[in-house]
């Protein structure tokens, strides 16, 4: 038996352009309508933005219309993060980070 799979794609980065340093991490986490974390994954930001896919399995997800998103960079250049959850939107999510210590 094959299980339906409920797929989340998106990017993600920051409002300011500048050069990530080396050890600069996306963490990006897929939260159900409950509150509780469905999935995640952490991808390299040196490059700036980057793309990002998370997948859960359906019967964990049964109203994926009712998923969020939840981001942060952590990077030697300071932390970034979502002030809040971030609605999925379809096709892509697209996330932009503000800046969170100052």
């Amino acid at each position: 038996m094959v299980s339906n799979i409920v797929t989340v794609n998106g990017t993600v980065g920051i409002r300011e352009r500048i050069a990530l340093p080396g050890g600069s991490v996306f963490t990006i986490k897929l939260v159900g309508h409950d509150g509780d974390v469905l999935a995640g994954v952490a991808v390299d930001a040196g490059v700036g933005d980057a793309d990002f896919a998370l997948t859960v399995d359906a019967a964990d997800a049964p109203n994926p219309k009712k998923l969020s998103l939840w981001a942060k960079l952590t990077s030697p250049a300071g932390m970034w993060g979502t002030p809040e959850l971030v609605a999925v939107s379809e096709p892509l999510t697209d996330l932009i980070l503000v800046r969170v210590d100052r």
